[in-house]
């Protein structure tokens, strides 16, 4: 690797050599080695070169979530509370799905959509709630708890427009401010399920979207 176990840190005066543990920059990086090496260069980072903005990045951290409610939080938990569930679960978000009229969940084009989407693996999943919600990952409480640009809860919508493009394609558009979708009451399952798969394929995020 051509490491030591040293830093050359920038200051105002010009860099400075550190060294990461005594005699670190006569110490070479090995394989055997390197997991050592990296702990203490995080540490550095973290109490050393980047101290400052680390404690003001923690003094926010603590402002929103608290520090005592991490106490008792694992590490993959907290991931989860701040970017949301890596795997998507279809029938939570049927069973937290609402429609407007004409469209209710005995529809045929809502039964085929979600037919569809029942067909899709877990990366198509994730561009179509992308293309609908504009975040491609669910909050930790699940679909129930979605929220809108402004803060309140908004759950999934679908409501419809008029199918006009007569066997072309007519994609469905996305309202991702309020995670609703406009979904064209399709002809055939064949149609509804052509469109969709033009936007799980693809990784859609633009069409129609406000």
């Amino acid at each position: 690797m051509y490491e030591t176990f040293s830093i050359n840190e920038t200051t105002a005066d010009g860099s400075i050599m550190k060294n990461l543990k005594k005699n670190g920059s006569e110490i070479m990086v090995t394989n055997n080695n390197k997991l050592e090496y990296a702990n203490l260069r995080a540490q550095w980072m973290a109490y050393g070169s980047i101290a400052a903005q680390v404690e003001c990045i923690k003094k926010g951290f603590y402002e929103v979530i608290g520090k005592n409610n991490l106490k008792d939080i694992k590490s993959s938990e907290l991931e989860e509370l701040i970017n949301g569930k890596p795997v998507i679960d279809v029938k939570d978000w049927k069973s937290n799905t609402e429609y407007k009229e004409p469209y209710t969940n005995k529809h045929r084009v809502i039964r085929w959509f979600w037919q569809a989407v029942n067909t899709y693996n877990q990366t198509q999943l994730s561009h179509l709630v992308l293309f609908s919600t504009g975040t491609s990952r669910i909050p930790a409480g699940g679909f129930a708890v979605l929220e809108s640009n402004r803060g309140e809860y908004k759950k999934f919508t679908i409501e419809s427009s008029p199918y006009t493009a007569k066997g072309k394609c007519q994609l469905p558009t996305a309202h991702t401010c309020f995670n609703r979708i406009t979904l064209p009451m399709y002809t055939s399952y064949e149609i509804l399920k052509k469109n969709l798969d033009y936007i799980v394929n693809n990784e859609i995020l633009g069409f129609g979207i406000d």
